[in-house]
């Protein structure tokens, strides 16, 4: 569970670096980048909810 935390606070951080970065720079490859760790990190997310969906369905049976 440790290591799911550390990963998610791991995108968090590369997306505010990627923010930062087209900031600085105006480049809108930051936002490209940007936009791929969010999709990265909600995709983190849905899964490890389905993940504990299940679990809780297999404990019920």
């Amino acid at each position: 569970m440790l290591g799911v935390r550390i990963l998610l606070i791991l995108i968090g951080i590369f997306l505010v670096i990627s923010l930062l970065g087209y900031a600085i720079n105006r480049d809108p490859r930051w936002l490209r980048f940007a936009g791929l760790g969010l999709k990265g990190g909600l995709a983190l997310a849905i899964l490890i909810m389905l993940a504990y969906l299940v679990e809780r369905l297999v404990m019920v049976i």
